[in-house]
Parts: C-alpha cells; structure tokens; sequence
C-alpha cells in the first residue's frame, strides 16, 4: 500500500489503543445456529460459494517464473497451475488423460518444461499438451481429451485465482478481487516464497473455522499467553465490497502518535488481515504472509482448513520459519479446538449465538453469507 494509506492505518490502531477501543459495529446481531447445522444450507453453500465461484488457492510468487509449476486442492479437486516458457499462465485439473492420476505433487521448476505423469509416465507440455507417451502405438492416434483439462485462471493482486470446473467464466475469476485490489496492492504478494503448506480436517462447520480470523475479542482469553502477549487486542476494520480488512498491532504501537508520521514504520506493525469471499483469510505482516482456505467437508459440521506461509526475504527463511511455526501453533492448539467445542455446542443447544457490536466483521459475514445464497 502506498504511506499515505499506511500511515492512515496506523494512525487508526494508534489511537485505539491508546483509547482502549476497537472500531464497531452500528449494532449487535443474532445468528441462527440452523445456519451452521442445516444440510439444505450446507449444500447450497457447498455448490454456489465454492463449486461454482472462484477460489483464491496461493500466491503469485509461486509461479512467477517460465517453467515453474504448484499443484493444489481445492473442495478434493486436483489443480495444477503452470507458468510456460513464454511467461503465459495457465491452469489444469491435475489429472493425467489416461487414468487420472496426478501428473505433479508440491511446486518447483519442470524439467526440460515436462511434466511426467509418475502412473503410466505419460508427458506433458507446461501449456497442457500431451507431449509423448509409452507405448503409443498401443492406443489410436492421440484424441484432444489425451491433453489436461483446462480451467480459467488469473493472477491478480499478487493472488492466484482459479476456477473449478472447466466452464466456468474467465470474466468471474478476473474480477473475483476486483473490489480489494487497491488494499491489496503493494503487499508484494508476487514475490512470495513457500514456507510450508499444511491442511487440517477440522470438525466444525466451515463458517465457525473461518470466523477465527474475524475478530480479536478472544485474544485476552483464548490466546492470553501466546498472540496477546505480544499484540493488542484493539482493531480497526474497512469494507470492500463482498471482502474486508481486520487489522491489529503489536503493543506499544500507541506511542507513535507522539512522533512525526514521516517517521512512522515503513510496514504496518502488527498484522493485516484481508477476509476474501466465501472463506479465505490473507494475513500479511512486515516480513511473513499465510494464506489460509476454509472450505467445507463432507458434512456440515466438517472442513478442511488449508493453511500455506510465505516469506519475502531469502536471507531470513530460517528464522522466519519458526516465528511462523509460534503463529501456526497458537492456530492448531487454541483456535481450532475453539472451532471444535463451537459446533458441539451450537449442536447440543440449538439456540441462536449472539454478535456484539465490537465483532463488525463476524456480522458481515454473517450477512454476506445469508444474503449471497441464492434460493
């Protein structure tokens, strides 16, 4: 982001913290525990929030250069994206044109620009031509459905955007950031570098998983020795659009309203959380970023949590890996039993939860989630 918007965000926490509030809401709300508990809803989320919109899956920085490549999964579909010796993008179902094995796992440079499916060893162009295969005289003449499936791709504000299923319109994943490019840009997100990728079945409904990120009120309880430590609990948030921006600073941020803004940090300090529709959640910080994707399971009260980290500097992996391995800990041992015990709880009781006025982000959400299901 540009200093005049930084230093607008700073300024903001600043004076949070020194005054001991948080930005709020107009007014507290009430949410049905059905909306996290009810199949029919569960289904219709299922297909029209992740099946049939586009789903941010990584970082640009990941196939930044020709001939690089990185296999994801998004709701149990194999994805491969790739970046050709000419520089252009694309994007695949993961699935070889014989069998449907994968024809790659994790990220990295392809050898000689080839993919080799490890089944039947059939090979691919990074453009998703079939390229040769053993024993071809075996098989009639190669049919255009021996090459990868395609599907649509974009790399916008340094996040790579895919859709699903091979129809689905370019247009949509183009503009599917469109509204939070601007408090995107600048984050540097296309030059990131992988720290570790790790995926957590979770049984909670996907909408609880995702609400972790949405507020700091928990952090005095839930996380009192570990991320309140070492931040304040004070936010400030900003809409746009279907998306939003949840931010927090480390302790002692206050005392900046004291000095010249000129010689404020050159990145926000502390954490800036941008919560990406239906259920995606990049935290950026001065030296680290994780993405983290919640999509539903197999049943309503279950999801699949994928959480990938990246870092920017080549020099400071190391240890930025282990500050990252303190922030991923906090998550798997205090919020995702939080998440757990949630939905045992709303499943036992069966009564409505209640949102006050100092969590704006949990009742957008909310709102955003029930007003975009389509009937």
């Amino acid at each position: 982001m540009n200093s005049r918007a930084l230093q607008g965000l700073i300024g903001r926490v600043a004076e949070r913290i020194a005054t001991g509030t948080s930005d709020e809401s107009d007014a507290p709300g009430i949410e049905d525990a059905t909306d996290f508990l009810s199949p029919d809803r569960f289904e219709r989320e299922r297909r029209q929030f992740f099946l049939e919109m586009p789903q941010v899956i990584g970082f640009a920085g990941e196939v930044a250069t020709p001939g690089s490549f990185v296999a994801r999964e998004a709701m149990g579909i194999p994805i491969l994206v790739t970046r050709d010796r000419e520089g252009r993008l694309h994007a695949f179902l993961n699935a070889c044109g014989h069998r449907g094995a994968r024809i790659a796992e994790g990220q990295g440079e392809a050898k000689g620009g080839r993919l080799v499916c490890h089944f039947h060893a059939w090979t691919y162009t990074l453009d998703g031509r079939l390229a040769s295969r053993p024993r071809d005289a075996a098989f009639d003449a190669a049919d255009p459905r021996c090459d990868l499936t395609r599907l649509p791709v974009s790399v916008r504000s340094g996040l790579i955007v895919v859709g699903l299923r091979p129809g689905a319109s370019q247009a949509s994943v183009d503009e599917h950031l469109i509204d939070i490019e601007g408090p995107l840009a600048g984050l540097d997100l296309e030059k990131a570098k992988t720290l570790e990728l790790r995926r957590y079945p979770v049984d909670a409904n996907w909408k609880l998983v995702s609400m972790l990120s949405y507020e700091s009120d928990h952090f005095a309880s839930l996380h009192r020795d570990t991320v309140a430590t070492m931040f304040a609990s004070n936010a400030i948030v900003d809409f746009f659009g279907r998306h939003s921006r949840w931010c927090f600073a480390l302790k002692g941020t206050e005392a900046l309203r004291a000095k010249d803004p000129t010689t404020w940090p050159a990145h926000f300090p502390g954490a800036v959380n941008h919560q990406l529709f239906p259920g995606t959640v990049v935290i950026t910080t001065w030296e680290i970023a994780q993405l983290i994707r919640t999509e539903p399971g197999p049943t309503p009260g279950s999801c699949v949590v994928h959480s990938l980290g990246v870092y920017f500097d080549e020099s400071k992996r190391e240890s930025l890996r282990a500050n990252y391995a303190l922030g991923l800990e906090a998550f798997e041992k205090e919020d995702l039993p939080a998440a757990l015990e949630s939905q045992q709880g709303l499943s036992a009781r069966r009564l409505p939860f209640f949102i006050g006025r100092s969590e704006p982000i949990v009742g957008f959400w909310a709102r955003q989630w029930r007003d975009a299901l389509r009937d």
